[in-house]
């Protein structure tokens, strides 16, 4: 439709150029004296209008050539770009269903081509690492740590070949105990290895497929030497998740909110010179093993309200720009925070220490509570936040109290 309008316009542009210059022409052949000689300007005039009028309908023929040329090229990249839309979703779905396939080879096929459509295609790379997210969201147990002695190994092996042996002789489904019941442990422990190690790799900044401006959802995942040394993420959702072996955070950067409630680690918890841009929180997070932030970052509140530090928990010169929340916290080794910087309100409320408590070299730029927090044993080396001091309590314990003010008295 629209191709008939610009051909009628087309056409009635060239025919009021043609009645347009003829008569101008004739207006002016009108002057000529009488005779033959007005005759011939008059035809020539006419005759000159038309290879106007045709110079005018050409020029708009080639206007509407040029337009019918940029529509089907416009046409052409519309539907190679919906083909190319199409066959990315093919494989992402492909993909994400082979992630389902209880043998292992498909399993990691798929994670490798998730890996490949996310370096080639960044619009669809969120969407991808969701996929991933996912499926390490799974539930998951972890193999057995040991091996079988090998004689033992060797007979339960021959036990199993001669029952399927003579289930087959009797035309008989094997025993259930030997049929098949989902993915080895082992296997699927290198499987979601594997998956860890895609996002290990392109969450560095200086990856060669870098992805950037990516967000995780790990919420209740099971993560198994889990690392994100040097990587840079926006959102970074952990709540609930269980990391079993070493957790590495070293150097890693959150742009956005950094959930950890609820955590917990099983081995040591190392975010060392971590940045947090946004809130992060470690709400009740258990750590059985080391926990260090020292020299880590918080431009956002930092929340650790009730968290459970089982070994050392160091923080050293970390610094808190905004609240830092430490209420009720139970620190079982010793808590380190030496030369550590609080530039707003620092509690510690209900906080127990079993261990050092150690702020010697600590700055306070404004209030810090240690109301009701207490000390496990006052024979232990302690360095107070200054004003405050830690007075005994029964059975060799203590509390912190503030330190007395020249006026009263001390």
């Amino acid at each position: 439709m629209a191709a008939g309008f610009w051909m009628l316009a087309a056409a009635g542009a060239a025919a009021l150029a043609i009645w347009l210059t003829t008569a101008w022409l004739l207006d002016v052949a009108d002057d000529a004296p009488p005779g033959t000689e007005r005759a011939k300007i008059r035809v020539d005039a006419v005759r000159t209008g038309l290879a106007a009028g045709g110079g005018a309908g050409a020029a708009v023929g080639l206007m509407l050539a040029f337009r019918r040329q940029r529509h089907a090229e416009v046409a052409t990249a519309l539907g190679e770009l919906d083909a190319a839309e199409r066959r990315i979703t093919e494989l992402y779905n492909a993909a994400a269903e082979q992630l389902g396939s209880d043998k292992a080879p498909v399993r990691l096929t798929a994670l490798y081509t998730l890996e490949r459509l996310a370096n080639d295609n960044e619009r669809h790379r969120q969407t991808i690492v969701n996929i991933i997210c996912a499926y390490l969201r799974m539930p998951y147990t972890a193999p057995p740590t040991g091996h079988p002695d090998p004689q033992e190994e060797h007979r339960e092996r021959a036990r199993r070949n001669a029952a399927r042996y003579r289930a087959a002789r009797d035309n008989r489904p094997p025993p259930l105990e030997l049929a098949p019941h989902g993915p080895d442990p082992r296997e699927e422990h290198q499987v979601r290895l594997t998956a860890q190690r895609l996002l290990t790799t392109h969450l560095q900044p200086t990856a060669e497929h870098h992805w950037a401006n990516i967000s995780l959802d790990l919420t209740g995942a099971t993560l198994t030497d889990f690392t994100l040394t040097d990587c840079a993420v926006h959102n970074a959702g952990f709540s609930h998740a269980v990391f079993s072996g070493p957790a590495w955070f070293h150097e890693a950067t959150f742009s956005g909110p950094a959930m950890f409630d609820e955590a917990a680690f099983s081995g040591p918890a190392l975010f060392y010179g971590a940045t947090f841009s946004g809130p992060a929180v470690f709400h009740e997070a258990a750590f059985s093993r080391d926990a260090a932030f020292d020299g880590a970052a918080f431009s956002g509140d930092a929340w650790f309200i009730e968290a459970a530090f089982s070994e050392p928990a160091w923080f050293r010169e970390a610094t808190f720009s905004e609240d830092a929340t430490f209420g009720g916290a139970a620190f079982s080794g010793p808590a380190w925070f030496h030369e550590a910087t609080f530039s707003r309100n620092a509690a510690f409320d209900g906080a127990t220490f079993s261990g050092d408590a150690w702020f010697r070299g600590a700055r306070f730029e404004a209030e810090v509570d240690m109301t009701s927090a207490t000390v496990e044993d006052v024979t232990v080396r302690h360095a107070p936040p200054p004003g405050w001091q830690i007075e005994p309590t029964e059975g060799g314990a203590g509390r912190f109290d503030r330190t007395p003010s020249p006026a009263n008295g001390s």
